[in-house]
């Protein structure tokens, strides 16, 4: 039976509503299919014959499996309201290793809509973007011994049960600088999906690329940034990139809530970044510098989402504010037939402190993109290893007895994975991860998996 998490509900009927009064202008507006401008415009007895259907040449949505909705599609999106479709599916088990072998199935439904806000109410330069997700099966694979989950995707809203959340409801304003050059500030506040991160070679949410949460982005911001949360971020984009960005964000993890009622309650989140771009032999990149911290009070055994941490304390560890991430990121083409097509390395480094965060080294390297073979250039491929340290402070204060007696160790993750575009709106990827887990009593974890992806 589905379920909406509490007051979860009530933004979901928001969003719902919006989406409502969105198609309401629309179907108010009238639009015809083609309008004609002030210099086409002509009597009854002159106007040309309009086809019933759509171009297929100018159809956007001709990807997708369920099309343009004989061009309805097209004239929401020209009067301001985009809709995108997606549902997952995916098997996963433990085929050795591990603490306990076991094989669970489950899939998640996504539906993002996004709106010009002024095509539809004349608010210029105003534009909003609302998520929907409904996940649905068995819980996450667990038992591997692991501090990583296996399989980022179906751990948001939550990691077991039917449940639907409203996971991004967010508002930005662009402020142009220059339009030929591409450079703007634009200034967003709203609801987030912390996790959507748009990158070519890895990220991708455990839907597009990589399953494990260490290839979606460091580990040691997890303290600090939550998966779905309440905030505010301004950015500088230069020639249509992100350059510095500034963003302001609630601690608290509202993937189930509203999470508005004591919004900054227990602190803020503070998150610069810096993107530098660059070009070595020829080919793009990307070099990102940032610095996440908190002032609300953490000690290194508070739970957070994607990381199973080792517990429970021996000795009472006393919270502290200040919890921090430094990070880098690199991508580097080295395959680059044009923009966002090609493949490449990318590495991720990040330190973390050790009073108040489980996890305080971090270094993942990978080869990731598509079009690894030439006859198959929309496939998406990727291999990544991670390494991921614990704080001195939580193995000094573990209880052993749960560990069988024990120190845990750092935890070593392989991942690989290949994408098979079998058409533009139907994609079926194989996953392989090898874990050697931080728990010791576990032995290393082979965990095949595979996904089915339908966009609608």
């Amino acid at each position: 039976m589905q379920e909406f998490a509490g007051p979860g509900a009530l933004l979901l009927s928001a969003t719902i509503a919006v989406t409502i009064a969105g198609a309401a202008t629309i179907s108010a507006q009238q639009p015809s299919p083609t309008p004609p401008t002030k210099t086409e415009r002509t009597t009854d007895d002159q106007k040309p014959a309009e086809s019933s259907e759509p171009s297929t040449e100018s159809d956007p949505y001709r990807d997708t499996m369920t099309g343009d909705w004989g061009g309805t599609r097209t004239r929401w999106k020209d009067r301001g309201l985009e809709l995108e479709f997606d549902l997952a599916g995916f098997a996963q088990g433990t085929a050795a290793g591990g603490l306990r072998h076991q094989t669970v199935l489950n899939g998640k439904f996504e539906s993002k809509l996004k709106f010009d806000l002024e095509k539809l109410w004349g608010w210029h330069h105003w534009s909003a973007e609302a998520k929907v997700e409904y996940r649905f099966g068995a819980p996450v694979l667990t038992g591997t011994g692991a501090l990583n989950t296996v399989n980022t995707d179906v751990t948001i809203p939550a990691a077991q049960g039917s449940i639907a959340a409203v996971t991004a409801l967010n508002f930005t304003r662009v402020f142009s600088l220059n339009a030929k050059k591409g450079d703007e500030i634009s200034i967003s506040f709203g609801r987030y999906n912390t996790l959507e991160i748009q990158e070519k070679f890895f990220g991708g949410l455990g839907l597009e690329k990589f399953f494990n949460a260490a290839q979606i982005g460091p580990m040691t911001g997890l303290r600090q940034v939550p998966n779905v949360t309440n905030g505010a971020s301004i950015d500088y984009a230069r020639h249509g990139e992100s350059f510095i960005s500034f963003g302001v964000l609630d601690p608290n993890d509202t993937s189930t809530t509203v999470g508005l009622h004591h919004v900054f309650h227990d602190g803020i989140t503070l998150a610069p970044v810096i993107n530098i771009p660059s070009k070595w032999f020829g080919k793009d990149g990307k070099h990102s510098f940032s610095y996440t911290v908190t002032t609300k009070k953490y000690t290194p055994f508070d739970a957070i989402k994607h990381v199973i941490i080792p517990g429970p304390p021996l000795n009472p560890v006393q919270p502290q504010a200040g919890s921090y991430s430094i990070s880098y990121v690199g991508r580097q083409f080295l395959v680059e037939r044009s923009k966002d097509d090609g493949w490449g390395v990318f590495t991720q480094l990040s330190v973390a402190d050790q009073d108040t965060s489980p996890v305080t080294r971090f270094v993942d390297i990978g080869l990731g993109g598509n079009g690894l073979f030439k006859r198959r250039s929309q496939d998406d491929f990727g291999i990544a290893y991670a390494y991921t340290g614990l704080s001195r402070v939580l193995k000094a204060n573990l209880n052993l007895v749960a560990l069988g007696n024990v120190q845990p160790r750092a935890e070593h993750q392989f991942e690989g994975f290949y994408s098979l575009h079998l058409t533009p709106w139907l994609r079926l990827t194989g996953d392989l991860q090898v874990l050697r887990p931080t728990v010791r009593r576990a032995s290393t974890a082979v965990i095949p998996g595979a996904r089915l992806e339908m966009i609608f």
